[in-house]
């Protein structure tokens, strides 16, 4: 099992949620007919991570860092994505209290096009 992004394997996140992203234009006819027209979909990777070490976080910073395109793939029991071009996007981080401070935020990857 494992969520490769550019050459960081990542940590399992808690939660990976998938969706679609798509430019359109519905138009409405006089007669009531409804069409739409689709230019273009795109996916969008939601994974929410907790209770990261500093060294994990440091790691998928480096790749947010780079402000570039990245490959975001994943291989898991059920669960295939094949190498796909996104965008990083790197939501508020959260502290948690303890022995060692750890880390909990999201990160949105966004497909390119």
């Amino acid at each position: 099992m494992s969520y490769v992004l550019g050459a960081t394997t990542l940590p399992n996140p808690k939660s990976l949620f998938r969706e679609f992203v798509e430019t359109s234009s519905e138009n409405l006819s006089l007669q009531g007919r409804t069409t739409k027209d689709v230019f273009n979909r795109k996916e969008r990777f939601i994974l929410k991570f907790q209770n990261l070490t500093p060294a994990q976080v440091s790691n998928i910073l480096s790749e947010y860092n780079a402000e570039t395109t990245k490959n975001f793939s994943s291989t898991e029991t059920n669960l295939t994505i094949a190498a796909t071009p996104v965008h990083i996007e790197f939501t508020m981080r959260n502290y948690m209290k303890g022995d060692s401070y750890r880390s909990e935020f999201t990160l949105i990857l966004t497909e390119e096009i």
